[in-house]
């Protein structure tokens, strides 16, 4: 009887040791807690925030240092700060606020300045917060930071951007209507941590806006994603380099260079994700660019080595004529290295392609219908993937070695404008489907970008938005993960 007794005693000490070290998991503002163990705002992280942050004169609802209320999930959340989204759902790594917080492991995420909390007495000494605080504050995040209903922010947007991180394995999704960075999706398969970079390359959005679709350049694969949910549909092994990709306006086939010499041109089928065919020359060396006429009967590829432009039939996908962009370049494929065209744009009445030269700096236009090139634009330093606006009247030109944007008006063929100081190494470019904006994307691969350098870990990169309306203004960066390249803004054009 006695041993009884005290068998129920221990269950019941236990019961309520356990119960005590549940109620701190939820309500003690950043007591360790379980991985796995759902993490409340209002009961795990608002303390958090209250007992250190939102006090007046930093982030409370009236002084909003930064633009940053964190008094509710709203101010967190939907509202941002003057620099973006401060949180990604279920991704803690490149967080801003998780990088200004964390002082205790840049496994967590990379470290970035200035250090918060900062001193503000009497409120608080400064301190860094406890891996213990921190690590609550992560774990609601890779959960979704959802509230306390389980909502996760921004989860039904349609206005949207889909831009690779080339160097973080991720594609970033930034929110069009206010230009927060909302989501980061993770593709390819390798583990990183053992493994090389996948490297997403190009991006491509069906016109329907229904599905993307992204070349790995380095693990040789191409990965479909619903744009809507986020969730891999599909994944087709390319070859060597899978590098630039269109879809056909009913999205029904798609095209794939395959950047190796020689290299080819992967038919395949969208619904499936099959090849179907292949196009190949042994003249086409490292092809990259790729783009369909607006009436889909022709396909228009760039070969860097041998420096000759494709011009394809869709029909039946055969090669109607190759040539070079420049009169010295031989016709048997073997180049000169002087001019190494990059990336092709077509105006919308299917005339004209505009092809961008990286060692010639310049744009050379293709008339189409005579096989010819007519006239050569000079640019910048390292000019890359250019875009013509929505109504046919603007050709944007990245110029990857000057940090700037080349504005070409497509009527008279002359540089109007030269955006400087765009952004770190500019490299792609799309517009939105009225053509207001312009996005531009920057590897920012030398630690030059718009918010705090980090001064542990990965190199975030930036998207510029600029305003093609009012005059052609650089008005806004958008930091994200590292080295973004592709950028396809939904609803796509399958280009």
């Amino acid at each position: 009887m006695n041993k009884l007794v005290v068998f129920y005693t221990g269950i019941l000490t236990a019961t309520l040791l356990l119960y005590t070290i549940s109620f701190w998991g939820c309500d003690s503002g950043g007591s360790p807690l379980t991985p796995g163990t759902p993490v409340s705002f209002s009961g795990d992280v608002l303390p958090i925030f209250e007992e250190s942050c939102n006090m007046p004169g930093c982030h409370n609802s009236t002084d909003k240092q930064a633009g940053i209320d964190l008094t509710s999930w709203q101010g967190i959340m939907i509202n941002g700060s003057n620099f973006g989204a401060e949180i990604i759902p279920y991704n803690s790594k490149w967080s801003h606020l998780m990088q200004h917080i964390n002082r205790v492991d840049t496994n967590i995420s990379p470290f970035s300045e200035p250090l918060m909390p900062k001193e503000l007495r009497p409120y608080t000494t400064g301190e860094p917060l406890s891996r213990a605080k921190v690590e609550v504050i992560m774990n609601w995040i890779k959960q979704g930071a959802k509230n306390d209903y389980g909502e996760v922010a921004f989860s039904n947007i349609t206005r949207k951007a889909f831009i690779t991180n080339q160097a973080s394995d991720l594609v970033a999704v930034v929110n069009l209507d206010n230009n927060h960075l909302v989501r980061l999706i993770d593709v390819g398969s390798r583990d990183n941590a053992t493994q090389q970079l996948d490297a997403p390359h190009v991006i491509i959005t069906d016109e329907q806006g229904r599905y993307f679709y992204v070349s790995l350049i380095q693990e040789g694969f191409m990965e479909k994603f619903d744009a809507r949910t986020y969730q891999k549909m599909g994944r087709v092994f390319i070859g060597t380099s899978p590098a630039h990709i269109v879809i056909t306006s009913d999205g029904t086939k798609g095209y794939i260079t395959d950047f190796t010499t020689p290299g080819s041109i992967k038919v395949f089928d969208t619904e499936n994700m099959t090849i179907t065919g292949s196009i190949d020359d042994q003249r086409m060396k490292r092809p990259h660019g790729l783009r369909l006429t607006h009436d889909g009967s022709l396909l228009l590829t760039a070969t860097q080595t041998s420096e000759l432009l494709y011009v394809i039939s869709t029909s039946d996908n055969q090669i109607l004529d190759v040539v070079g962009v420049d009169p010295s370049v031989p016709p048997v494929g073997t180049g000169t290295g002087n001019f190494i065209p990059y990336q092709i744009a077509i105006t919308p009445d299917d005339n004209f392609a505009f092809v961008s030269c990286r060692i010639s700096r310049d744009v050379r236009i293709f008339d189409i219908a005579a096989r010819t090139f007519v006239q050569n634009i000079p640019v910048g330093l390292n000019p890359l993937a250019l875009e013509i606006s929505p109504d046919g009247r603007w050709c944007y030109v990245p110029n990857q070695a000057s940090n700037s944007v080349s504005v070409i008006d497509v009527n008279s063929r002359t540089v109007v404008k030269t955006i400087p100081n765009i952004g770190e190494k500019p490299h792609k470019v799309d517009f939105t489907e009225d053509g207001h904006y312009a996005y531009i994307t920057c590897e920012s691969t030398l630690g030059i970008f718009v918010h705090h350098p980090p001064v542990a870990g990965s190199t975030p990169g930036t998207t510029c938005v600029v305003d093609v309306w009012g005059g052609h203004v650089k008005v806004k960066d958008i930091e994200m993960a590292s080295f973004p390249a592709g950028i396809s803004i939904t609803p796509g054009k399958g280009n």
